[in-house]
């Protein structure tokens, strides 16, 4: 099959902000929208009753050229990261990128290729010694920033 039969069978273009109030007039659990990139989708999200957003371009394997999440994640952060909670994945390899994720203002970081390689390379030690190595990664970056608590990233630890 070609890659155009493939994503005329996953993609669905006429998929509107109309779906999601669809979906969530039927679930009352848990709604996570994935593929925020726009502060003004973001206030969407809210208004339909999300809980919370994923500020991503999936990796940049949608389209070439896409907004990285890290560009865009602090205008849609100051937004609504008030309101719902804010996550952030794409292009996150290191501790060092967690804090700075979390600094641009999500309150939490996905991992995706990082485990899947660390998975591929050794299994489950693989992904344990993966986690080990981000955790003292991002524990070194906020010893060197003075930063005691997660929760406690800002801006103010990113070098301008």
């Amino acid at each position: 099959e070609d890659f155009f039969a493939w994503m005329r069978g996953n993609f669905d273009p006429s998929v509107s902000w109309s779906d999601l109030e669809y979906i969530r007039s039927r679930w009352r659990g848990p709604l996570i929208i994935k593929g925020i990139l726009d502060a003004e989708d973001a206030r969407q999200a809210v208004r339909l009753g999300a809980d919370g957003i994923i500020v991503s371009n999936h990796g940049g394997r949608q389209l070439d050229g896409v907004p990285s999440t890290a560009s865009t994640l602090p205008s849609i952060a100051a937004a609504v990261g008030e309101q719902i909670t804010v996550l952030a994945d794409g292009g996150v390899r290191s501790g060092l990128d967690i804090a700075r994720m979390l600094a641009l203002g999500a309150r939490g970081v996905l991992l995706g290729r990082s485990w899947a390689y660390a998975l591929a390379g050794a299994g489950e030690q693989g992904v344990a010694h993966m986690l080990e190595l981000m955790r003292a990664e991002l524990k070194i970056a906020m010893s060197l920033t003075g930063i005691t608590r997660v929760a406690d990233f800002s801006a103010d630890a990113l070098a301008r």
